[in-house]
C-alpha cells in the first residue's frame, strides 16, 4: 500500500512539473530515477554492504577484462573506477584480458565483497590494460585491493606447476609477507632459475577467505607474460656460494643481507617427501622445508638452499631446494634423559629415550605414542598408511627406548642456566625406532583386587536380582489368583500352571547352567590358584559367566512383571535391548517407531512369545548375516502389531545350498503360530533379509 501511494504522488509530481517548467524537467525526472535505480560503475558495486548488496540491484558496466580463466575459476573486469569480479553464467563468452565489455546485471555480496553475476556480456572493443596500481604488501593485507590490477616486487622462494593446468605457482616474499603469483609464462626456461630472483608482478589482487569473510590469503593472478620480469636475477648457479655452520643461523651479523638464501650441509636424521627433511652436523640440527620429493636415505650427506626462518626455538630453512653428495652411514642417536632434552640443546637432533608406555593414540594419519619418564609426559608420532597401526603389539606400561627427532616447545623463555622448556616431542621414522625393553607383569595385585571386586559385584547382583525376581512372581502368582476368580477355575489353574511352567524353564535353562558353570569355575581357579595364568583364565569365564546369567535375570524379571504387560512398555523395552544388543556385536540399530504408541494392556503370553521371537531373530542376524546394520519397523491396524526386523547382511544363499539359519527361521514360524500370528520372510542372496510378524493384539481362544 505505501508503494502504491509513493508511486502516485511521484506521477502527481512529475505532472506538476511538467506544467510549471515544462518537458525538461520531465525528463530529468525520469533520468535520475533510472540512475537510482542502476549502478553503472565498478566502484559503485563494491561500495555496497553486504545487506544492500543481498538485495540483488540492476548492474550495467563496461570495462575492460583484467584476468580470465575459467579453469581457476577467475574472471575480473576494470572500468575508470574499479576492478570487480564476474561470478560463473552460461551468458559469459570465453575473454581474454585487453577486450572491452559491456555487462549486464545483478549485484551480489559474494563471498567476500560484492560481485556481479552477469546476465548478459558482449565483447565491444579492445584496448591495453590500466596502469598497474603500486602496492604494499601492507596494502594487500587490508583486502582493499581485491579485484585490482596491481604491481609489487618481491624475491621469489618458490616455484611449481599446478598439476591440471598450465599455470605455475609462485611464491615470493615482499614487505612484511608472502603471497602467491599465477602465470601461465616464466621469464626464464627452467623455473629452478627463479629462485631467489626479484620480480615485478602486474596482476589481479585475488583473495582468498574464509567461510566467515575473512582474508586468509593474497594471490595475484598475471594476465600476459610481460607482466611477470625478472628485475635482478639470481646467481647462475645458486649452489656455488658458502655453506653456512648449521648453528650460525640467524645469529647477530650486521653485515649479512636478509631476504636471501642460505647453504647448509648435513647428513640426513629424517625425511618426508615434498614437506621437510632434517639435517645434523655435530651437536646442532636443523629442519629444512622443502616440496622437493627425490629419494633421499638416512645417512645421506646433503646440500640445501632455502630462506633462513624463525623456528619455534632454533631456526628453520624454508621453500628449501637440495641435492645429495654422498651416500653416508646413518647418525647414531644421543642417549638423553628427559631433564638433558628439556634444556633445548638437543633441538630437531636425533636422540634416544627411555619411557614408560602410558597408551597409544590417533591423529590424523599419525600414530603417536604417549610416554612418562618420571612425572613428565611426552609423545612420540610415527606418519603411516591410514588404517595400520605399526604399535598395535605394544601394551600399555611397557618400558620403551625410542629413538627420534627432537621438537622443542620452548613455551616461556626465561634468561639464565635453570630455564626448561614447556616440553618436547619425538618425530618417529619407523617403527623400528621402537625398541621393547621390557613388557609389563600381567598377574598385579591391582588385578587381582578388580577381577575379585567384580567377581563380587556380579555376585552380589546376581542374588539382588533373584530376590527381585522371588518377588516379581509372587506379584505375577497373585494376579494369576485374581484372573483365576473371574474365569472358570480349571482354565484358571491351567494358565497359573503354565506360567509357572515357563519361569521354571527360563530359570533352568539360562541362569541354572550359568551358575553350574559358575560353581565348576571357581573350583578350578582355586586348585589353579598357584598357577597365575590358568587361574585368571577361570576368573574371566567366571566373570563372563556371570555378567551373562545377571542379563538374563533382567530378561527374565522384566518378562515376568506384570506391570510391563502394556503395549507402549514392551516397545521401550525392545529399543533399549535392540541396541544394547547389536552394539556388544558391532552392528548398527536403527529404529522405525510410531510416533504415539498407545498404553494397553496386553497379554502375558503374547509379549513372552514376541519377546521370543525378536530375540531369536537378533540372534539370528548376530551369528548367520554379517549385516552392518538393522532396522526395526513397527506398524499398529486395528487389532493387529506388525513388527519387521531387516538387515543389510549376506542373506540366504542359493537355493542348492541349505540356509544355515533353517532351523531359526522354522522356530519363528511356530511361535507366531503359537500366538495366532504369522512370520513372513523374504530374503536375496546379498541383498539382506527381511523377517515380518503380524500378530492380533489378542491371542486367540484355545
Amino acid at each position: 500500500m505505501t508503494t502504491c501511494l509513493r508511486g502516485i504522488l511521484r506521477r502527481l509530481l512529475c505532472l506538476l512539473a511538467v506544467m510549471m517548467l515544462g518537458w525538461p524537467v520531465l525528463w530529468l525526472t525520469f533520468e535520475g530515477q533510472s540512475m537510482a535505480e542502476e549502478l553503472r560503475t565498478a566502484s559503485a558495486v563494491r561500495g555496497l554492504t553486504v545487506e544492500q548488496a543481498q538485495q540483488p540491484m540492476r548492474v550495467h558496466l563496461r570495462g575492460v577484462v583484467t584476468f580470465f580463466n575459467e579453469s581457476l575459476y577467475k574472471r575480473f573486469i576494470q572500468d575508470d573506477t574499479a576492478g570487480i569480479y564476474l561470478q560463473a553464467s552460461t551468458n559469459t563468452p570465453p575473454l581474454v584480458p585487453g577486450q572491452v565489455v559491456d555487462v549486464e546485471g545483478v549485484s551480489s555480496p559474494g563471498e567476500y565483497a560484492p560481485i556481479v553475476v552477469p546476465e548478459k556480456v558482449r565483447v565491444v572493443g579492445q584496448m591495453t590494460l590500466p596502469m598497474p596500481i603500486p602496492v604494499t604488501y601492507e596494502q594487500l593485507a587490508s583486502g582493499q585491493e581485491d579485484s585490482q590490477f596491481v604491481q609489487i616486487t618481491g624475491v621469489v622462494r618458490s616455484v611449481e606447476s599446478l598439476q591440471g593446468s598450465e599455470y605455475h605457482l609462485i611464491e615470493i616474499a615482499t614487505g612484511g609477507g608472502r603471497l602467491s603469483v599465477y602465470a601461465w609464462v616464466l621469464p626464464v626456461a627452467q623455473a629452478g632459475r627463479l629462485l631467489d630472483s626479484t620480480v615485478r608482478v602486474r596482476g589481479v589482487c585475488s583473495t582468498q577467505f574464509n567461510h566467515r569473510r575473512q582474508l586468509i590469503a593474497i594471490r595475484l593472478m598475471v594476465p600476459r607474460p610481460e607482466d611477470f620480469a625478472i628485475e635482478f636475477p639470481a646467481p647462475e648457479d645458486p649452489f656455488a656460494i658458502a655453506a653456512r655452520p648449521i648453528g650460525s643461523l640467524l645469529q647477530f651479523a650486521p653485515q649479512e643481507a636478509f631476504g636471501h638464501p642460505v647453504k647448509v650441509a648435513g647428513t640426513v636424521i629424517y625425511f618426508e617427501p615434498g614437506v621437510r627433511l632434517f639435517l645434523q652436523e655435530g651437536e646442532n640440527g636443523l629442519e629444512v622445508q622443502t616440496k622437493q620429493r627425490e629419494a633421499l636415505q638416512l645417512g645421506d650427506r646433503v646440500e640445501a638452499l632455502g630462506f633462513p626462518s624463525k623456528g619455534n626455538y632454533t631456526p628453520i630453512v624454508q621453500d628449501a631446494i637440495f641435492r645429495k653428495i654422498s651416500a653416508g652411514q646413518p647418525v647414531q642417536p644421543s642417549p638423553v634423559t628427559v631433564n638433558d632434552a628439556l634444556k633445548g640443546n638437543h633441538d630437531c637432533r636425533l636422540i634416544q629415550v627411555t619411557a614408560k608406555l602410558l597408551d597409544r593414540a590417533l591423529h590424523g594419519s599419525e600414530r603417536y605414542l604417549i610416554l612418562q619418564d618420571g612425572d613428565f609426559i611426552f609423545h612420540a608420532y610415527l606418519k603411516q598408511a591410514k588404517g595400520s597401526d605399526a604399535f598395535v603389539g605394544l601394551a600399555n606400561g611397557s618400558r620403551l627406548a625410542v629413538t627420534g627427532v627432537c621438537q622443542i616447545d620452548p613455551g616461556e623463555w626465561m634468561a639464565g642456566e635453570a630455564w626448561r622448556a614447556k616440553g618436547f616431542s619425538l618425530d618417529l621414522r619407523s617403527a623400528r625406532d621402537v625398541a621393547l625393553l621390557e613388557s609389563p607383569p600381567w598377574w598385579t595385585l591391582r588385578k587381582v583386587f578388580w577381577m575379585a571386586g567384580a567377581l563380587g559385584f556380579a555376585a552380589l547382583a546376581a542374588f539382588g536380582w533373584v530376590a527381585v525376581l522371588r518377588q516379581q512372581v509372587a506379584e505375577r502368582s497373585q494376579q494369576l489368583e485374581i484372573q483365576i476368580q473371574e474365569r472358570q477355575r480349571a482354565e484358571r489353574r491351567r494358565e497359573i500352571e503354565q506360567e509357572r511352567a515357563r519361569i521354571a524353564r527360563d530359570l533352568h535353562d539360562d541362569i541354572g547352567a550359568s551358575l553350574n558353570q559358575i560353581a565348576l569355575l571357581s573350583e578350578l581357579a582355586q586348585k589353579n590358584f598357584d598357577k597365575p595364568l590358568q587361574a585368571k583364565g577361570h576368573l574371566d569365564q567366571i566373570f563372563n559367566t556371570a555378567g551373562t546369567v545377571v542379563r538374563s535375570l533382567d530378561e527374565i524379571v522384566w518378562t515376568v512383571n506384570p506391570k510391563n504387560d502394556m503395549l507402549d512398555l514392551f516397545i521401550a523395552y525392545l529399543c533399549t535391548y535392540m541396541p544394547d544388543y547389536l552394539r556388544a556385536a558391532g552392528i548398527r540399530c536403527r529404529l522405525d517407531l510410531p510416533v504415539d504408541v498407545p498404553a494397553m494392556p496386553l497379554p502375558a503370553e503374547l509379549v513372552h512369545h514376541l519377546y521370543l521371537v525378536v530375540k531369536e531373530t537378533l540372534h539370528n542376524v548376530v551369528k548367520h548375516a554379517g549385516a552392518t546394520e538393522v532396522w526395526l519397523r513397527l506398524r499398529l491396524a486395528e487389532g493387529t502389531i506388525t513388527l519387521t526386523i531387516e538387515d543389510n547382511g549376506r542373506g540366504l544363499q542359493t537355493e542348492n545350498t541349505p540356509a544355515p539359519d533353517a532351523n531359526g527361521l522354522g522356530n519363528l514360524h511356530r511361535r507366531a503360530g503359537e500366538i495366532g500370528g504369522r512370520c513372513e520372510h523374504r530374503s536375496e542372496p546379498g541383498k539382506g533379509m527381511t523377517v515380518t510378524f503380524v500378530v492380533p493384539l489378542k491371542p486367540p481362544q484355545t
